[in-house]
């Protein structure tokens, strides 16, 4: 047994592991997936197309909003799709999203997360002018950031610029110095040519003409080396830094050199400057040629601007037109919800009050028919525990006790004793065993052969088949017929017998009680219970009914003539038992 056990005991916690194992690979292989498609929406972006990186983080987005998958996977789509956002210049939305991403990714506890939210965010807020939070957020990414860095890097040279936007001179140049050498460290040459641009930006911005020169064509001299395009800014710069200190005609060529690759404002500054150096050089025709391209591209672009803006407010009304209705239908649908959920609450209540008074209904007929159980077996005790029987009992032993016949007189008073104590049990339950019973009718024939004058005999025959044990059968039902076998059946009858049989045909227990006296009446039309009128018989058909309410078609009984002909045709009592109709243990 206790290897079996044991084998039991594996074999379950081997399936137990089975099924563990299981889940976590199907939970790994989707947080695997999903990975997978957040690196293929950050190539996209990497590569320019936000539109379909863009997409491609909201399918994301939307597939982890339905599964329950950890932070670090939410936190990665909503930066990705907070730069996407961003890179469309769609600022509303990529502020939202890099919120998001802050939130899960103080929750991560995973610095470079949060470090890269904060960058993105001084970044945006730069960009919308706000400075001061702009230079909050970065410095909240410098901090985070592990020194020596690429990152830490970028983080300084966006503090630096937005610093410098800021008018605050002075730290943007600390800043830049700082990631100067740090770029230097890293041999990051790409770098450095953007920080030499920057240093000529704020030494332009101070009119320090001479460092603005050197760091411009340091940065062209770098970009020069790692074969990059030529840069409008450092070439603008370069021409603005020289114009500004007399060496016009190299400055001339500085502007000359980008003005073809040059669009949009950015050429437009170019022609602005090539327009004041012409007329430094008194070169007035040269100046109101640049002077009226510099116009017509003013007028393009602030036409462009113009229907940019108009596009943005009509994107702005369609938006806000959509999202009213969204509203509206949000609130539409709240109503209906509130609707539904005050008819659901009422309903529940409606089916609870009656639910709660079926429930009393059936309690209260539950315990009236307590009750009217009660008051039958107590009647049925009474009926079996009458004074005459008691009266006549100790009689007897006493009789024999007088004759000095002690041996009948101890098993009198042994058997009287068992039937007293097992009535008196018996009363009080509704179920007893068929082996209780058997012992039951046993004790009180043996009674009543020692008290009768006119001797009889009797038997019970009991199915071998049958285990006594666990048959259980309401009380009190034998008892009282057969009693009325031995008071009314027998009585003219010189060799009296009576016969108590109990069968069990597949789930049915028969119990048939018969006798050979004078039978019963044929002249009453209800001949069935007709045979003797005493108020235990009565009492028993009230419990049968009973009975039969509570388990319905449990109990039948029947009674009739054995030999019809004869002249002691005798009386049978069959109850018949449906096991099937009740569930005892």
């Amino acid at each position: 047994m206790r290897t079996q056990s044991s084998r039991s005991s594996f074999l379950k916690l081997g399936s137990f592991l089975l099924l563990l194992c299981m889940y976590t690979s199907i939970v790994v292989g989707q947080q695997q997936k999903i990975g997978t498609l957040i690196d293929s929406a950050d190539l996209l972006l990497k590569k320019g197309l936000t539109e379909e990186s863009k997409s491609l983080y909201q399918g994301i987005i939307s597939k982890i909003e339905t599964d329950d998958l950890p932070d670090t996977l939410q936190l990665r789509a909503h930066l990705g799709i907070a730069r996407a956002w961003h890179m469309h210049q769609q600022l509303d939305s990529s502020l939202q999203s890099y919120l998001k991403a802050l939130e899960l990714a103080k929750s991560t506890s995973q610095p470079s997360f949060l470090t890269d939210v904060y960058m993105g965010i001084g970044v945006l807020q730069a960009q919308i002018k706000n400075f001061t939070d702009a230079i909050h957020y970065l410095q909240q990414a410098d901090s985070l950031a592990t020194e020596t860095s690429v990152k830490k890097l970028q983080i300084r040279i966006n503090l630096a610029n937005t610093l410098m936007d800021a008018d605050r001179d002075e730290e943007a140049l600390h800043y830049l110095q700082e990631s100067l050498q740090t770029a230097r460290f890293l041999d990051q040459e790409a770098v450095q040519a953007i920080i030499h641009t920057n240093f000529s930006n704020l030494f332009i911005k101070a009119k320090n003409w001479k460092a603005a020169i050197t760091h411009s064509r340091e940065s062209l001299q770098i970009r020069e080396k790692l074969e990059q395009p030529p840069s409008i800014v450092t070439y603008n710069n370069l021409g603005y830094a020289l114009m500004q200190s007399g060496a016009l005609n190299e400055s001339k060529r500085a502007y000359l050199r980008v003005l073809p690759i040059a669009q949009g404002i950015q050429r437009q500054q170019i022609l602005k400057n090539l327009k004041e150096l012409s007329l430094l050089q008194n070169d007035h025709r040269a100046a109101l040629q640049y002077f009226e391209e510099y116009d017509q591209l003013k007028d393009s672009i602030q036409q462009h601007e113009l229907e940019q803006r108009i596009a943005e407010i009509t994107k702005a009304y369609e938006s806000a037109e959509k999202s009213r209705k969204i509203q509206s239908l949000q609130l539409e649908n709240k109503t209906n919800r509130q609707q539904l959920t005050m008819v659901i609450i009422g309903s529940a209540l409606l089916i609870l009050l009656i639910c709660l008074a079926t429930y009393l209904y059936l309690k209260k007929e539950g315990v009236k028919r307590e009750l009217s159980h009660s008051k039958t077996r107590n009647q049925l005790l009474r009926a079996q525990l009458n004074p005459h029987f008691i009266f006549n009992s100790l009689q007897h032993v006493q009789h024999y006790l007088y004759k000095n016949d002690k041996e009948t007189s101890m098993a009198y008073l042994s058997n009287f004793a068992r039937l007293m104590r097992s009535t008196l049990t018996n009363s009080d339950t509704d179920w007893i065993s068929l082996e209780e019973e058997t012992e039951l009718l046993r004790n009180y024939l043996y009674l009543q052969r020692l008290a009768s004058h006119k001797p009889f005999h009797y038997n019970v025959d009991v199915d071998p088949e049958i285990d006594l044990s666990f048959v259980q059968l309401p009380p009190m039902l034998l008892q009282p017929f057969v009693e009325n076998a031995i008071k009314h059946g027998i009585t003219e009858q010189a060799e009296a017998h009576i016969m108590v049989d109990i069968r069990l045909t597949g789930q049915k227990l028969t119990i048939n009680i018969s006798d050979n006296g004078g039978g019963i009446s044929t002249s009453s039309p209800d001949h069935s219970n007709n045979l003797h009128k005493s108020m235990g018989s009565q009492l028993v058909s009230k419990r049968i009914n009973e009975i039969n309410k509570q388990y319905p078609n449990f109990v039948s009984v029947m009674i009739d003539r054995i030999r019809p002909t004869d002249t002691y045709p005798g009386t049978r009592v069959q109850f018949v038992f449906d096991l099937t109709k009740i569930s005892k243990s």
